[in-house]
């Protein structure tokens, strides 16, 4: 029975050769928009699922609150691991990492920078399950100067040599440290909240994580939560921490008891967020690498199931539409004995067929649109993605019954038919379906004005952001992130680069605008207020590079001596301390420290 239905839907289907192809050319559109989004969508939710005890694993992150700075970050002080082991019966084991910038590394004649470089503890296999392609992961960054590499990375210095036990030497001139090289881990995954190309151990006597600063920051730490326990009970010790350990220097760095810490608004505590939720729902403002977003998760979803929503009604417009050709086939078939259940099964299984038919031909398309897809969408999803098995089957299904969604009513529609009324030809095109298919209509171009309305937006949104004037020019304005490392010959530097053809002006500054090199609570001098206040160091000729406008006062000179106790603050700085008019106000840069003068 089952193969006479295909059969005959083949023998329609080439019958109707040009609805047959409007019908295939709108569902497999809509399949193939379809499963590109639910690709984004699924590994999106699949991040750091990978590791083995990710049901367990939580990161530690610091919610403070300073005056009207309320932060929340990632990066907090390097013995707060150690005091949770002794203090926290619930955490089985900790972990501690460093992000540490953009050292030079050296093999023979090859030197590379690299970024993505980060200084571990020798648990780092333990807690999380990257797969370590050559070397003992319980030893490989046990040593002092132990050194793991990433494929790329291990290819990129060594090509086809075996890397182990090599020595690569990080750092320049006479500060290069030799690290021998004790293991090769596969390239990071796509779906890792953070990911690196060097992992450096933490072993040894200059051990970072053992420096006993508590309101240091700048390790990301993780704990494994013992089994049979919660993280709220965790989250509640976090408090007897902070009152044993945090609270003298806390009063110290602020001048103010933690009562009147406190009182004043003020916020100092730790939280913890489990490793699969950093990605989609973390509330830490500051994290290793910047995660996705819920919103755009239910925004493509919905945008997804609007696309095959249009797809199953245009379907069942069509289909209603040729009622006329296909009314005249149930009345032969029911005049000849068939069953209505039996027609039924004939029309559905038609539509399987399309589905089928279009499902394969979005694979196939998905395949050719997939790089495309993956620059828009900043993934890196390959076949192995869409060919798997889970995907395959689980978006066909939902495709597939929506497709019987969308043919049902043809099909029952189709059946109901009079064989007399048939016979006698007072079936019309669209009779009786004819307030169904209006209101599917309706239904459909309002959908699909939503979306069109939603993607003006979304564009006009995009090219405002692009478009805004930020009160600087940004334009032609390129960055030398490794400057630093210029040392006494900065100035020779600057000199070589503004006689090259096109070079107008160089600024050098301690960090790349906009970003905070050295944050610290500062004080007005006629308030006792603190605030929070983020740093940013750059030199005289800043301001003519990326040409801000100066609200009040003056930038920077040469001309006068007191500038090296001066500060340009921005304007949202000014309202914070409460200044009316800027120039010439008095900034305590601590409570025990010297007054700087403020310029707007």
């Amino acid at each position: 029975m089952l193969k006479n239905y295909f059969t005959i839907s083949i023998r329609n289907i080439l019958k109707r050769k040009l609805f047959a192809g409007i019908n295939l050319l709108g569902m497999t559109a809509g399949i193939t928009a379809c499963l590109l989004i639910a690709l984004y969508i699924i590994d999106e939710f699949s991040y750091d699922r990978f590791h083995a005890h990710a049901d367990r694993i939580y990161q530690v992150g610091l919610h403070n609150k300073f005056g009207e700075r309320d932060l929340r970050s990632a990066s907090i002080c390097p013995p707060l691991a150690d005091a949770m082991m002794a203090e926290i019966p619930e955490v089985e084991s900790t972990f501690r990492m460093h992000r540490w910038g953009k050292p030079v590394f050296r093999y023979g004649e090859k030197a590379f920078t690299e970024d993505k470089v980060l200084f571990t503890e020798s648990n780092f296999f333990e807690f999380f399950s990257f797969r370590l392609i050559s070397g003992n992961p319980k030893t490989a960054l046990k040593e002092p100067n132990s050194v793991v590499l990433t494929e790329k990375t291990a290819r990129k210095y060594f090509g086809d040599e075996n890397p182990l036990e090599k020595l690569i030497l990080m750092g320049e001139g006479e500060d290069k440290v030799p690290y021998k090289v004790t293991g090769v881990v596969a390239d990071c995954p796509g779906n890792s909240h953070f990911s690196f190309n060097v992992l450096l151990s933490a072993a040894g006597p200059d051990n970072y994580f053992k420096v006993n600063a508590w309101l240091n920051s700048g390790v990301y730490t993780y704990f494994l939560l013992r089994k049979n326990t919660s993280v709220s009970d965790v989250e509640k010790k976090f408090e007897n921490i902070v009152a044993k350990y945090v609270a003298s220097e806390l009063q110290q760095f602020l001048g103010n008891s933690p009562d009147q810490f406190r009182k004043a608004g003020g916020v100092y505590r730790y939280y913890a967020t489990k490793i699969t939720d950093i990605h989609l729902k973390s509330t830490s403002q500051i994290d290793l690498e910047p995660g996705g977003s819920l919103t755009y998760i239910y925004v493509f979803g919905g945008i997804g199931i609007f696309i095959v929503a249009i797809a199953c009604i245009n379907f069942m417009n069509i289909s209603t539409a040729q009622s006329a050709g296909r009314a005249k086939e149930v009345g032969l078939r029911k005049t000849l004995g068939s069953l209505r259940s039996q027609m039924i099964g004939q029309f559905l299984a038609e539509s399987m067929l399309y589905s089928l038919v279009a499902v394969a031909l979005a694979v196939v398309l998905c395949y050719f649109l997939l790089s495309a897809f993956n620059m828009l969408s900043g993934k890196e999803l390959s076949m192995i993605n869409l060919l798997d098995v889970k995907f395959i089957s689980g978006a066909g299904a939902d495709i597939v019954d929506c497709r019987f969604a969308g043919r049902s009513y043809p099909a029952f529609y189709l059946t109901s038919f009079s064989v007399v009324e048939v016979l006698k030809g007072k079936v019309t095109p669209g009779f009786k379906s004819k307030g169904i298919r209006s209101t599917l209509v309706v239904f459909q171009f309002a959908i699909s004005i939503f979306l069109i309305i939603v993607t003006s937006v979304v564009y006009t949104q995009i090219n405002f952001m692009q478009q805004l004037q930020l009160g600087m020019d940004k334009k032609n304005v390129l960055v030398i992130e490794t400057g630093h490392r210029l040392g006494e010959n900065g100035e020779a530097f600057r000199n070589a680069l503004v006689q090259q053809t096109g070079v107008s002006k160089v600024s050098f500054t301690v960090n790349k605008f906009p970003g905070v090199y050295s944050p610290g609570v500062m004080r007005s001098a006629r308030s006792r207020g603190d605030h929070f206040v983020g740093v940013y160091q750059a030199d005289f000729d800043f301001q003519n590079v990326l040409k801000f406008e100066m609200k009040d006062g003056r930038y920077f000179s040469k001309i006068f001596a007191s500038d090296s106790t001066a500060v340009v603050i921005n304007e949202a700085a000014a309202k914070e301390f409460g200044f009316d008019k800027t120039e010439g106000q008095e900034i305590l840069h601590s409570p025990n420290g010297t007054y700087i003068q403020a310029m707007l």
